[in-house]
């Protein structure tokens, strides 16, 4: 009688969780095999089945009717028919911000991303201290209370001047719930199987059970981390925020001629005093590079010079050019005297 209630119950088990997947088909499909080969029955012998009682015939039924039911409300049926409690959604947000105080503004978003429950999942800093060359640049992921989001944003805004805003918002609600319905009817197979494996008697059996039971735990754990990624998106907000050290604020477009001409002007003018300014440090700065190239320098020249004078065609041509210089000298003295002569001799007639 036992048997036979057994073989009942994994009748059913069949019937229920034939549209459950690919996978269940194949490891159901092997314990029909099993079952027609005989093997639940190696060590019983062939013999007529004793007709059940009316009661434990009502009883198998009504276990038949509560998991075929149980199935379509949690695996086999419409997940669309289960009414969320509320919709999911996740929700991001790209922020490009300019600020005049670094470290100030900083130390807020984290205390503010702190005091609003929230914390930061990564960030990074880069760039030397605010000075004549370059500006310091930083990045943090944000992770705020989606109830708190806005409150945030609004903070965010009022500590820096925003450049760029972009919002994503993603409803999971669909998937949320199908997840949901997978589990339960996992949980469900999971459940039954556990039954089943309690009242099997056969090693073929037991073994075929033990490996849909991984199959299933598997899938289990897979769907239930899914959830919680779900969860940890919807329940904490996402905000990336690029954070820019800048000299001066970005102005907002302007709508006429007159007051883009006067915009575009001062910003050029104060880009030439910038630029001026930056020049002079950089010269000043560099004072100690510009003496040490210029000894080298001039300890170059010294080493040609010095090389070029011991040379013997060098001496020659040094010695050729003073006696050009000496022969003109001479005839420069020559036409003075013969000049002076013919002086004398007119002043004597």
């Amino acid at each position: 009688m036992k048997k036979i209630r057994i073989f009942a119950l994994i009748l059913a088990f069949l019937v229920v969780f034939s549209g459950c997947g690919a996978s269940n088909e194949m490891a159901m499909d092997s314990m029909s095999e099993s079952i027609n080969k005989g093997d639940f029955f190696i060590d019983a012998p062939m013999e007529e089945p004793e007709a059940m009682p009316e009661e434990e015939i009502a009883v198998e039924d009504s276990l038949f009717d509560s998991m075929t039911s149980e199935n379509v409300n949690t695996g086999g049926g419409n997940s669309a028919e289960i009414k969320p409690a509320g919709r999911k959604l996740i929700r991001t947000f790209n922020l490009d911000i300019e600020t005049l105080e670094f470290d100030s503004f900083v130390a807020s978003i984290k205390a503010e991303v702190n005091s609003l429950g929230g914390y930061i999942e990564s960030s990074s800093t880069s760039g030397n201290s605010y000075n004549y060359s370059s500006s310091r640049y930083a990045n943090f992921v944000c992770r705020v209370p989606s109830g708190k989001l806005d409150e945030f944003i609004n903070t965010v805004g009022g500590l820096g001047n925003i450049t760029y805003c972009y919002e994503d918002t993603e409803d999971v609600t669909l998937h949320y719930v199908d997840t949901e319905a997978r589990i339960k009817s996992l949980q469900t197979e999971y459940d039954q199987l556990l039954e089943l494996l309690a009242e099997a008697e056969n090693i073929d059996t037991i073994i075929l059970l033990q490996q849909r039971l991984t199959e299933v735990r598997y899938q289990l754990e897979s769907y239930e981390s899914q959830l919680r990624t779900y969860d940890n998106l919807v329940d904490y907000s996402t905000v990336n925020l690029s954070i820019n050290e800048v000299k001066r604020i970005t102005a907002p477009e302007q709508e006429t001629v007159f007051e883009r001409i006067r915009s575009d002007f001062s910003d050029n003018i104060y880009d030439i005093w910038v630029g001026a300014q930056d020049f002079f440090v950089w010269f000043v700065a560099n004072i100690p590079y510009f003496l040490i190239w210029g000894v080298i320098i001039a300890a170059i020249i010294f080493v040609i010079r010095f090389i070029l004078g011991k040379s013997a065609k060098y001496q020659e041509r040094k010695a050729a050019r003073k006696a050009r210089k000496e022969y003109k000298k001479a005839q420069k003295l020559a036409k003075k005297n013969a000049s002076a002569e013919a002086e004398e001799t007119l002043e004597e007639k």
